[in-house]
């Protein structure tokens, strides 16, 4: 049995010709309506773990981080091609790379929030 990325199937139907395009999403919809829905889990159980071993100045810098200029630009020239769907290839998966980047710096800017939040709770201690 072959096993396929997401991604390389949406490479593929990307391929194809717009109308086939509506054929697969109308097929996709199909499916996905005669299956039973799964019980999305409530935000209230999704837990976000401190970050220990930092200090409150490395936690708070962490807290303010951003995306480098140089990145975000690529990724805002790479999010435009994409609008206008003409994204090559290589440039769809630097967009996935550059998008995974910023989900990773907001979950730590998240995690460092968290922490200082913690932090001030506990009157100035830092979490284990």
């Amino acid at each position: 049995m072959t096993v396929v990325s997401y991604g390389d199937v949406l490479k593929a139907a990307h391929r194809l010709p717009r109308d086939a395009q509506v054929e697969l999403a109308a097929a996709l919809l199909r499916s996905a309506k005669s299956q039973p829905r799964k019980k999305a889990r409530p935000a209230s159980t999704v837990v976000l773990e401190p970050l220990s071993g930092m200090s409150i100045a490395e936690l708070s810098a962490l807290a303010e981080a951003v995306v480098a200029p140089g990145n975000q630009a690529n990724l805002q020239a790479l999010l435009e091609k994409n609008r206008l769907d003409a994204l090559d290839p290589e440039e769809e998966a630097a967009l996935d790379e550059l998008l995974a980047q910023v989900d990773q710096v907001g979950l730590l800017k998240a995690r460092a929030q968290y922490t200082l939040h913690l932090s001030r709770e506990s009157g100035g201690e830092m979490p284990e």
